[in-house]
């Protein structure tokens, strides 16, 4: 199978890119500014923009399926509200009036987001898209939201995808500035391993006969349902690392929850990795000694002044 995955560069893509390849799927990526990191040499690249028609048309010309990951992602969707409206709603609707002109049974798979429900602090049941409504309080949320909506009045054979937040694979100083502290420590939050995510992408095209037509949370079911604090304590503590001080999170609830995934997991088989596993794949991406010295000395000595800078 010819696949086109858009957004092969952004934080879903290379996870997403690395399990088709590893399953023996043909891939084209649609390319901005520059090549994917660590992207095998075997894939196609077609240079272009979601938001050019005449780029996406020569991009998805004699593919077998699109996965469409592209898409602004926050901060910078608060920041240029016009210009994520551009993207994610308008960049979406051109690749479905390009799919529509070649070939409408081009099986389209779209990543969207939990954001889409806004905050639900109030919630006491796991959120589905079938019983709880669409309230995005965000530029990101009502952006996916609406791209939700063009997609279902396309005519076009569809699935998307409810992405809870997908970490990073690999952790920086920024991404602990940007991200951590405006989700509040008690915020419900569901864990889902980046692996795991590709893997119910790879199969929403794999098994896209079964799953057409469907709206599906993907998170990582029931074990990995847990507080912020909680998450946070997992990842630093592997670290040596503690907690950072509570008056520097949001007290605002965020736009995550816990999710009802069993029809994904259904149709999907992709819960496979924790939490844990999560924390050792970022431990292996250093020396074994340094960990350690992290773990025994720095982080209980300097971890609290570090996040006290932070």
């Amino acid at each position: 199978m010819h696949v086109l995955i858009t957004g092969a560069a952004g934080n879903l893509g290379p996870s997403v890119c690395r399990a088709f390849a590893e399953d023996g799927q043909s891939l084209r990526v649609l390319v901005h500014r520059k090549r994917p990191k660590n992207l095998d040499s075997r894939v196609e690249i077609a240079w272009g923009d979601v938001t050019d028609a005449e780029s996406v048309r020569r991009a998805i010309d004699g593919v077998d399926a699109v996965v469409h990951l592209a898409g602004l992602v926050q901060p910078q969707t608060e920041a240029e509200p016009e210009l994520a409206e551009r993207v994610n709603v308008g960049g979406t609707r051109v690749v479905l009036d390009a799919i529509k002109r070649l070939d409408s049974s081009i099986p389209f798979v779209f990543t969207s987001s939990t954001a889409v429900f806004g905050p639900c602090p109030e919630a006491t049941e796991c959120l589905h898209p079938d019983r709880n409504p669409c309230n995005p309080t965000s530029v990101y949320g009502q952006t996916k939201a609406r791209a939700e909506e063009t997609i279902r009045e396309s005519g076009i054979d569809y699935v998307i995808l409810r992405l809870t937040s997908i970490p990073y694979q690999k952790l920086g100083i920024s991404d602990f500035r940007t991200h951590m502290y405006t989700i509040p420590l008690k915020n419900r939050i569901e864990f889902c391993h980046p692996q795991d995510m590709a893997l119910a992408v790879l199969n929403s095209v794999k098994r896209f006969d079964a799953a057409k037509g469907n709206t599906l949370m993907i998170g990582g079911g029931p074990s990995q349902q847990m507080l912020f604090e909680d998450m946070l304590r997992t990842i630093l503590s592997k670290f040596g690392l503690p907690v950072p001080p509570r008056h520097k999170f949001a007290s605002e609830p965020f736009p995550l929850h816990w999710y009802d995934t069993s029809a994904s997991q259904e149709l999907l088989q992709y819960q496979r990795r924790t939490i844990d596993d999560y924390c050792n794949d970022l431990a292996s991406q250093f020396p074994a000694p340094a960990v350690a010295i992290l773990r025994r000395f720095i982080g209980p000595a300097l971890g609290r002044l570090i996040f006290r800078l932070l």
